[in-house]
């Protein structure tokens, strides 16, 4: 009668000996997103996806990008066909689980050129500006969105491809007085032109963005909780700053 509980207690033994099951996490997320997410499969997939593969890869799991146009990406992860979103606000997704550490700031901030003295300081010092880009259909925050409506004869709309390198454009050719954008999105274009030097003068408040996790994933807290502490030692061994650095980023400051 022993020698079955020997058996099965070996065979427990021998389980709790092997490594865990690798789990491969896949991300759904635009292309167009860069540098938060950009081509899968290209050598620079994003910086929120290298985040996210240095900190799962530590734990033995792969992850991999699909793109996807933001709204169908967040139906797949919501219905359980991807494990996550790379980037998402907390207001997007409500019923999404979400790690305590957000996986990137972002910040729309108001962009002149390097000789131009001017500074922002809240959305009605627009007003002193003849010439503002704007995309079209974007949404700047409230406060922002409010100026552009009232006078829509100072803002410059843009359309089409490759927005914030022609907004950066035109400004250094003097067809804008200034442009406001997300300042990742300036940082990585000026990473890829580097002639195009601008000045920041200044931003709206921050918000943050998380890596979503499915609420159909019978891991999603797991994972969740695997982020927070993986990426709380990636700022703490300077991982973070390094890979940020390589989109022409900086590491913002922890919350």
């Amino acid at each position: 009668m022993k020698a079955p509980i020997v058996l099965r207690l070996a065979a427990l033994l021998f389980a709790a000996a092997l490594p865990a099951r690798a789990d491969e996490i896949v991300l759904a997320s635009p292309a167009y997103w860069c540098p938060f997410s950009c081509q899968a499969g290209s050598s620079r997939e994003g910086f929120t996806v290298d985040i996210a593969r240095e900190i799962f890869s530590a734990a033995g799991h792969r992850v991999r990008l699909v793109n996807e146009n933001y709204s169908r990406a967040l139906m797949d992860v919501r219905a359980g066909t991807y494990t996550a979103t790379a980037s998402t606000f907390r207001e997007e997704a409500p019923d999404f689980v979400f790690p305590v550490q957000p996986i990137s700031r972002n910040r729309f901030c108001v962009f002149v050129a390097a000789s131009n003295p001017w500074n922002y300081r809240g959305a009605a010092s627009l007003s002193e500006l003849r010439r503002v880009g704007v995309i079209r259909d974007y949404s700047y925050g409230v406060a922002l969105d409010v100026i552009i409506r009232a006078s829509p004869k100072r803002f410059d709309v843009h359309t089409g491809d490759g927005l914030t390198e022609r907004m950066l454009r035109r400004l250094l050719l003097d067809r804008l007085d200034a442009f406001i954008e997300e300042e990742n999105v300036v940082a990585y274009t000026r990473l890829l032109h580097p002639e195009l030097a601008v000045r920041n003068a200044g931003c709206e408040p921050p918000s943050f963005a998380y890596m979503a996790m499915s609420p159909k994933n019978r891991k999603a807290q797991d994972y969740a909780r695997l982020f927070s502490d993986g990426m709380v030692k990636l700022r703490r061994s300077g991982r973070l700053k390094a890979i940020l650095a390589t989109y022409g980023l900086v590491e913002w400051p922890a919350q």
